[in-house]
């Protein structure tokens, strides 16, 4: 089977205005699935990272939260939107995991 990214446009909830870009991706050894978003240039190749997530919904949300806080304009709440975590890159967290020979695993 070929996956194919899907890209989705995070919009202001207010003004409509554009405002980051998102793919769903396959990244690191275990391919695990990341929501990735980056800056809405219409040149791909000047669009910038903003961050991981662990899903399309916590992409959103946390892409909305930077937004607000970065620039000051309300997303029409009368609180500022929560900051969501972002997905830790695939490697960190998981222990490093090297082949041993033989003669090495006999000697632990």
């Amino acid at each position: 089977m070929t996956m194919r990214p899907v890209e989705w446009e995070i919009r202001h909830p207010v003004s409509g205005d554009l405002i980051a870009i998102l793919r769903v991706v396959a990244l690191g050894p275990r391919r695990e699935w990341y929501a990735r978003a980056v800056t809405p240039e219409p040149d791909r190749s000047r669009r910038t990272l903003i961050g991981y997530w662990a899903s399309p919904d916590e992409a959103h949300r946390g892409v909305l939260a930077l937004f607000e806080r970065r620039t000051g304009r309300s997303l029409g709440t009368e609180a500022p939107a929560p900051i969501v975590p972002m997905k830790p890159p695939p490697a960190a967290g998981e222990p490093e995991t090297v082949a041993r020979t033989r003669r090495q695993a006999s000697r632990a």
